[in-house]
């Protein structure tokens, strides 16, 4: 065999044994973007920068944050559901994606997105401004009968979680509420402290300050399970009215990922939770490191877009 013969059989050895290992590598092989479809700072940001360190750990690279604002998280949500779902692109998700679809044409709904886990939770409270006749639920709709009135609630903006499911409250309670929208949940705070509405629909982390202080009284929780933050106050389902709704962040990929890149990725999120110093962090803003996966997390997300849904359709 002539030098030249023996060169281009080692080179064509060598290309063969570089694609099998190629082809075998175990994901992921390079860096990830992880795409927060909201500006820098707020609730989704903060838990997926939380996050990053520990879940970069456990998958053994780079991930790199993306923050494409807009849209009320359209514009991040429709980039990702664009990408290739080969597990180099994934999001952070939350109730946004039911309602993005019908109030702002966004084109996406929850069916082009694979969910990977749930990451953390938070109840939707129901908080009354000081008022020495509504201390509880039932002394608030007494009152509210009495008087025969409606309640004014405040939420953060028209579309939000915080409007769809003070509705959602509504509807389980039978009551009738004066919807009034702000720019915000500060904002919405202050109006109540102030005494121009009755009440918000808020999470914990909005009304804290102002339920420690004693302008606010929280009534009711629409968690499946009392919030840690709050304990005393009681969730719908105990004051016997049929509602569970929560505010979630997850991690999700464009439709289509393979089943070996899934299980990579729920094998990495279930060792990146457990870190303290992420709990630690979550648990600042009032969120409950409450992970989901598998059938249980489908689950949840088909039981919360078959309630908000159908009150997103009758107030859009």
């Amino acid at each position: 065999m002539t030098l030249l013969l023996r060169s281009i059989i080692r080179a064509i050895s060598a290309v063969i044994l570089l694609t099998a290992n190629a082809f075998g590598q175990e994901f992921p092989t390079r860096n990830i973007d992880f795409i927060v479809p909201f500006s820098p700072g707020g609730g989704s940001d903060n838990i997926v920068r939380a996050l990053q360190p520990s879940l970069e750990r456990a998958l053994g690279q780079t991930i790199v944050i993306r923050n494409i604002a807009g849209g009320g998280g359209a514009v991040g949500y429709s980039r990702l559901v664009r990408a290739e779902p080969d597990g180099y692109s994934i999001t952070t998700t939350n109730n946004a994606i039911f309602t993005l679809s019908s109030f702002s044409n966004a084109p996406f709904v929850n069916a082009d997105f694979d969910h990977l886990a749930r990451v953390a939770v938070m109840p939707y409270i129901l908080a009354v401004r000081n008022n020495d006749e509504w201390t509880d639920l039932e002394s608030l709709r007494r009152d509210l009968e009495k008087n025969n009135r409606k309640l004014s609630v405040g939420f953060s903006g028209v579309g939000s979680s915080t409007h769809i499911t003070a509705h959602a409250i509504a509807n389980a309670l039978g009551m009738e509420f004066l919807f009034i929208p702000y720019g915000g949940g500060t904002a919405a705070v202050s109006s109540a402290m102030g005494g121009h509405i009755d009440a918000v629909v808020l999470n914990p982390s909005e009304i804290l300050s102002a339920v420690d202080a004693g302008k606010l009284t929280p009534v009711l929780s629409t968690g499946s399970e009392r919030s840690v933050f709050m304990p005393e106050i009681p969730t719908l389902k105990e004051l016997g009215f049929d509602l569970e709704l929560e505010q979630w962040r997850g991690v999700s990929a464009p439709k289509g990922l393979s089943p070996e890149v899934k299980d990579a990725y729920v094998s990495a999120i279930k060792i990146a939770v457990q870190d303290p110093r992420f709990i630690q962090t979550i648990e600042v803003s009032s969120t409950e490191v409450r992970p989901l996966f598998g059938q249980e997390l489908d689950d949840f997300i088909q039981a919360t877009e078959e309630i908000i849904l159908p009150i997103v359709e009758s107030v859009k």
